[in-house]
């Protein structure tokens, strides 16, 4: 076994739950200290890097449960399965779970406040499902989604620069076989991690719409990082009517800051600036943009909320 393969992670993760060697009770005690220290550093130095995950989880003073300290349930078959699919980071549990939890507490604060009504959730591109799971674990009914195309270094065409309805399986085949010569998915990266939790997630390509959903299935429709994986900026706007189709009261969105490679594309970054404006300015279909923020120091959050009809 390697030092740092996906099966020493996971070990390791059972031998020090929480990721801190004292376990979860360490890592509860780190956050009360990190918690102290951000507000007096704070007041001394204003550093202006942004905020890390613990930091965001200890100034909210509120840290995912203890039950979320344990490993993924995985078999050594799934392991090793695993390994040639994701990112060893994301075989680490409670990893994913602080990456979800904080932004949870940031962008979505009525779903996880103590008694929060259960709410129909809808998360686009779950990948390991720790958003799914942390909703779920707050007495919501969560449902995921996911496509295994465009999943290694060998495929030289990105999904994220195609238009949206252009998918074509002779082109945009995925490297580890999910999809068959007739178009069916037969599987995803994730699919071990996500059976071992019991989780629900659909597989269909969002990048093509309409998707196989009915109008106002949900009651929020969650996508963390992954609107421009689906397809150029110039139809980010068709994709977000699609989630008003879908959403009854709310929709987050969260991209990933932009590459540094892309601010030399022009076209993308005015494709870019000008869905920024637009989600600001968003009114349609009974939606209207209430917030707007930096993340990663970027213009990269956008929350809609339904005020009419």
């Amino acid at each position: 076994m390697r030092r740092n393969d996906h099966a020493a992670l996971i070990e390791r993760e059972a031998r020090f739950p929480a990721g801190h060697r004292e376990g979860y009770e360490g890592y509860l005690r780190y956050l009360k200290e990190l918690r102290e220290d951000h507000y007096d550093s704070f007041l001394r130095s204003r550093a202006r890097h942004f905020a890390e995950v613990n930091e965001v989880i200890a100034a909210f003073d509120d840290a995912p449960p203890e039950e979320f300290a344990a490993p993924y349930d995985l078999t050594p078959e799934a392991i090793e399965e695993l390994s040639g699919l994701v990112q060893r980071k994301y075989v680490m549990r409670f990893k994913n779970i602080r990456r979800s939890w904080s932004l949870l507490l940031q962008y979505l604060p009525e779903l996880m406040a103590e008694n929060a009504a259960p709410r129909d959730v809808l998360e686009l591109s779950s990948a390991h499902g720790a958003t799914l799971e942390i909703l779920r674990h707050k007495g919501h009914r969560v449902v995921g989604n996911d496509f295994p195309n465009f999943l290694s270094r060998r495929n030289t065409l990105h999904s994220g620069e195609r238009r949206v309805n252009t998918f074509d399986r002779d082109i945009h085949r995925d490297d580890h076989g999910f999809i068959d010569e007739e178009g069916e998915i037969m599987g995803w990266p994730y699919q071990r991690i996500i059976e071992s939790l019991g989780l629900d997630v659909r597989l269909f390509d969002c990048g093509q719409v309409p998707y196989p959903l009915e109008d106002r299935s949900f009651d929020t429709l969650i996508t963390f990082d992954a609107l421009e994986h689906y397809c150029r900026p110039e139809d980010w706007m068709s994709l977000v009517d699609e989630f008003t189709r879908i959403a009854r009261r709310s929709i987050l969105i969260v991209t990933n800051a932009v590459q540094e490679h892309k601010l030399q594309d022009g076209p993308y970054m005015d494709a870019f600036y000008a869905f920024q404006k637009g989600m600001r300015n968003y009114r349609k279909g009974g939606f209207e943009c209430l917030y707007a923020g930096l993340h990663r120091h970027q213009l990269t959050v956008f929350k809609l909320v339904r005020t009419q009809g």
